[in-house]
């Protein structure tokens, strides 16, 4: 049982992740001058609260232990390498190769946590997760893969695998933190927390304004994309907890189809045939990870 609600869980993720990619592509359609590290900061901001909700919700309380415990100095890192440093080395890859050859490479993150939770937590990897896996990753290079004019590809590609690898460190620092009491909510507010502190730093060594986050319009769509990102960051964590890292990443990334369903059904988006198709290559290994 525990295992079938770590799949629910898995996919839940995927869902609300594309949700939320959704809404902010609404977002920056919408302010196009917005800075997206200002959209970061005040996301991460957001999220704090609604954590902190759900923690006394459901415990009564926040264990501010929890912050100087250091195994969760784990949390802390995975944190930075998937918030500042992956977003940062995405938004470089893209600058650099353009947006579907870095959304390519860095697909390859469940691979990359793969690797490492077989390596450093010695997790068991079974021949069928792995082959889904290798599936899904197929189809979603597929799906986003075309040559564009670059600048500099070199650089551009190292950036991309530098994102793949700190979005896929996440999951595994983040599971040896559970390992111990720490629980997923509370994992998360680590997470989030030190996110927050990180964006802010940018935001004000960049001298930009968070003034422009007041909008009533805005601000209402910000809560809504900070709740749906964290019902998927929490139910991404609970697999983790629950599948490990290699079956976890495999079902979160399942949320590149759901952004295309969302994107068509929501904003009108065109959907070829190459979509379709590599969606189903998707899906099939999402099937084999949730069989297994």
């Amino acid at each position: 049982m525990k295992n079938k609600n770590g799949v629910s869980f898995g996919l839940l993720s995927g869902v609300f992740w594309g949700l939320g990619l959704t809404i902010s592509a609404y977002i920056f359609s919408i302010f196009t001058d917005l800075s997206p590290f200002v959209v970061a900061a005040a996301h991460d901001f957001l999220s704090i609260f609604i954590l902190l909700a759900f923690l006394l919700v459901k415990e009564g309380k926040v264990r501010l232990s929890i912050f100087l415990n250091i195994r969760n100095v784990s949390v802390i890192i995975g944190a930075l390498l998937a918030g500042p440093i992956g977003m940062q080395a995405n938004l470089y890859a893209v600058k650099y190769i353009g947006s579907s050859l870095a959304s390519s490479v860095s697909a390859i993150y469940p691979a990359i946590s793969v690797l490492l939770a077989f390596f450093f937590l010695k997790h068991k990897i079974s021949k069928n997760t792995v082959f889904g896996i290798v599936l899904i990753i197929a189809g979603i290079i597929a799906q986003t893969y075309k040559v564009e004019q670059v600048n500099s590809f070199y650089i551009g590609i190292l950036c991309a695998l530098v994102c793949a690898i700190a979005w896929g460190s996440e999951s595994v620092l983040s599971s040896f933190a559970m390992e111990s009491e720490l629980s997923e909510i509370e994992a998360l507010l680590i997470r989030q927390v030190t996110s927050f502190l990180s964006y802010l730093v940018i935001v004000l060594f960049s001298h930009q304004s968070f003034a422009e986050v007041a909008n009533g319009q805005l601000l209402g769509l910000m809560i809504v994309f900070a709740a749906f990102d964290m019902i998927s960051y929490l139910a991404y964590y609970i697999a983790i907890n629950r599948l490990q890292p290699a079956k976890a990443t495999g079902l979160n990334v399942s949320y590149v189809v759901w952004t295309v369903l969302f994107a068509v059904v929501f904003l009108g988006a065109p959907l070829d045939m190459l979509t379709i198709i590599t969606s189903l290559v998707v899906i099939a290994g999402v099937y084999i990870i949730i069989k297994e």
